[in-house]
């Protein structure tokens, strides 16, 4: 195997494809890419045997052939050469020597036919979906997986197609964001719905990240695995979590009591500050005070002290008293992306019975404002501080 790379096509894939390796990878072939050579360029891929990544980059082909390098150490040194042309040829007991100006490296891996093999996939198969509304998608429900819970489904995002519609939505137990766009899709044989991993959410986030309006993604699934390919040049594959995702739709209000409407900037500001003196024992819980007029934000008393700021609202209801958990709030202020959001509180009995509750012992909603074409909700479970 011979070939030589631009070194910025060269890190450029690298960064792309080594998000996949654990640091501490349980076999040592999975510390490794498999760097192979084709007609026009290299193809790499990187594997943990739950998620694959798989790449091309343009090159000069010399010589055909193989094999495996560590990814991370591979990474490195691509990123401290110089902007030139960077040199690859194979050499014998599986290293690799490395040329780039008057830069060399002589680097040991593995044969390639030690790598685990890649799921045999008909991309032609796949559903297109829009690319760039998948990705602002998948940006606004990933934070709120958890990876923690023993239940297997929840370390996931329930990823559903239906006639006209994508959903996503993603809960840890103790908030849960919801987001849904129309689009003219119509899947063959009816709805598909999967629970895609946290890991393989984030690799496809970043592999969509330079995606434009018009660009689509294809989504395929076969057995256990599904696909998602972006562009002509990358294909993520993942294994399907198992499990039953929660019944979701069990916890999001028709309709509440109080809807107010603050921006965005502002109440994060206020939300950051104030945690400053939040108690840690208590998940850095804040309370949210109502009265006409203007929205109180408390820290509570700590070990620290106290802290308490006002933020003037458009509200001339009854005064109440909601708290949250501070990151819960942060979390979600940072991915919606809209100049103001709205805060539902004191979700209505849809059967019109008395209420048997306060609106701050039920789920707090917050909502973007303006919608954008999104059904996008988040709701957070309450604090009882």
């Amino acid at each position: 195997m011979e070939f030589v790379i631009a070194r910025n096509d060269l890190v450029r894939e690298l960064q792309t494809v080594t998000g996949v390796v654990e640091k501490r990878a349980t076999l040592p072939i999975l510390a490794n890419l498999l760097l192979e050579t084709q007609k026009d360029g290299i193809r790499l891929g990187t594997s943990d045997l739950e998620i694959t990544i798989r790449g091309t980059a343009k090159a000069t082909v010399v010589r055909e052939g193989g094999v495996t390098l560590p990814a991370g150490k591979l990474h490195e040194i691509a990123r401290s050469l110089p902007d030139a042309e960077v040199q690859f040829k194979l050499m014998d007991r599986n290293q690799v020597k490395i040329e780039c100006e008057r830069i060399r490296y002589r680097i040991s891996g593995l044969p390639r036919d030690e790598f685990p093999k890649f799921p045999q996939l008909d991309l032609s198969q796949g559903i297109k979906l829009p690319g760039s509304a998948l990705r602002d998608m998948v940006d606004r429900v990933t934070f709120a997986i958890t990876t923690e819970d023993p239940r297997y489904s929840l370390n996931g995002a329930l990823f559903l197609l239906e006639k006209g519609r994508i959903t996503l939505v993603a809960t840890d137990g103790h908030r849960l964001a919801y987001v849904s766009r129309e689009t003219s899709l119509e899947p063959p044989g009816g709805e598909i719905k999967v629970v895609v991993p946290k890991k393989t959410m984030a690799e496809l986030s970043k592999l969509m990240a330079d995606l434009g309006k018009e660009d689509e993604v294809s989504f395929g699934k076969v057995g256990n695995h599904m696909f998602f390919a972006v562009g002509s040049d990358h294909v993520l594959t993942s294994t399907i979590l198992e499990g039953n995702f929660p019944v979701y739709q069990k916890v999001m209000p028709e309709e509440c009591e109080i809807e107010i409407v603050l921006p965005t900037d502002n109440l994060g500001d206020a939300v950051r500050r104030v945690s400053l003196l939040a108690a840690d024992r208590l998940g850095k819980a804040i309370r949210l005070g109502l009265t006409p007029g203007k929205l109180e934000i408390f820290s509570g008393e700590s070990d620290m002290g106290e802290a308490q700021e006002t933020l003037a609202v458009d509200y001339d209801g009854p005064e109440m008293e909601i708290g949250f958990n501070s990151r819960y709030l942060l979390d979600f202020l940072a991915a919606v992306d809209t100049a103001s959001v709205h805060l539902d509180l004191g979700p209505k009995d849809p059967k019109g019975e008395a209420k048997k509750s306060k609106p701050g012992d039920k789920p707090g909603q917050f909502r973007p404002e303006p919608a954008r074409g999104l059904d996008y909700r988040y709701i957070v479970m309450p604090m009882h501080l």
